[in-house]
This record gives structure tokens, C-alpha cells and sequence, in this order.
């Protein structure tokens, strides 16, 4: 994500630890895993031994370290919105190409299919992690040239949206 030219009007890392669903259910997961498998494992053959500890390893451990570590990055540069779910695919959007960008409360649930990585009818594209506030940003007339991005500062994530917008009028950069 290079962004040497380019002046960051804002930035917000949001982990996913900080939801309150994967921090009570990532720990349980790992116990009630870890409780299944390491009776079984006490069995008589070494071979299942083997497969129950590696699975023990990954399912109780590895997993919900590696999704513990996820993290919803949102930028917005002078030129790009750049919105990244790590380690999943993000969007990419020219400032110039974004028609509006509003600041929401939005049903997590209803319409945007809870959190995390999504697809949403309302929205199509739902990036979040935690709570019911975010931007719904719009850069062409189609269903998929729209998303939302959660946000724990959605009203200065709009503004710096708009803020990049307008920049980019004045240098002659966008069509909105």
C-alpha cells in the first residue's frame, strides 16, 4: 500500500479482537475444541494421536490466533479511499470516481449480514468488524459500484471523504 505522494487525510485501524462476539467465542472455541480432542487423543492408536493433535493444533489454537490478528484498515489519501480486510481482499477507489459518501447507522445483522467480510443486498459490499456505524460510499449508478465500510469515526471518515472530494475538484481531478 504505497502511498509516497499522496496526503492522508485519515486513518483507522480497526482489529477484529475488538468485537465483542469474537472475543467471548475465539477463546470458548479454542476450549471446547481442546476438550473434544485431548480425551480422544488419550486412545490406543498412535496414528489417530498424530491427527488429533495437529488437529487440536490448528482448530484450537492456530485458527483463532490467525483471526484474532485480522484487521479492518480504512485510508483516505488526497487522490484514493483505500479499505483493506486483512487478509482478505479490501477496495480500491480514485476519489475523483466517488459520487457520495454518508455517514450511517446501519443494522449489522439485517442489513449487512453481520460482521466481517460480506455481501449485502442493501449495500453489496460490507466491510466491518464491530458496531452500527459506518459510511456507505458511492461511486457510479450501478448496484455494485457502491460499499460500506464500518467505521468507530464514521462521521470523520465522511468528512475526510468529502474533504478529498472537493480537493480533487479544485485541482481539476473529479467529475463530482
Amino acid at each position: 500500500m504505497q502511498i509516497s505522494d499522496e496526503q492522508e487525510l485519515f486513518r483507522e485501524v480497526q482489529p477484529l479482537h475488538q468485537n465483542m462476539i469474537v472475543r467471548i467465542f475465539l477463546p470458548i472455541e479454542a476450549l471446547i475444541t481442546s476438550g473434544i480432542l485431548i480425551p480422544l487423543m488419550i486412545g490406543p492408536a498412535r496414528q489417530q494421536w498424530q491427527v488429533l493433535l495437529v488437529t487440536l493444533l490448528l482448530a484450537g489454537f492456530a485458527m483463532p490466533l490467525w483471526i484474532a490478528n485480522w484487521r479492518l484498515v480504512t485510508i483516505v489519501t488526497d487522490r484514493r479511499l483505500i479499505v483493506r480486510f486483512r487478509p482478505l481482499p479490501g477496495r480500491e477507489v480514485d476519489i475523483g470516481r466517488i459520487i457520495e459518501a454518508e455517514a450511517v447507522r446501519y443494522n449489522p445483522i439485517a442489513d449487512a449480514g453481520g460482521w466481517g467480510w460480506k455481501i449485502s443486498r442493501k449495500y453489496h459490499r460490507v466491510f466491518n468488524v464491530s458496531g452500527d456505524r459506518g459510511v456507505h460510499v458511492r461511486f457510479g449508478g450501478g448496484r455494485r459500484d457502491q460499499f460500506l465500510v464500518g467505521s468507530r469515526r464514521a462521521d470523520e471518515l465522511a468528512e475526510a471523504i468529502e474533504l478529498a472530494r472537493f480537493s480533487a475538484r479544485e485541482r481539476g481531478g473529479g467529475s463530482g
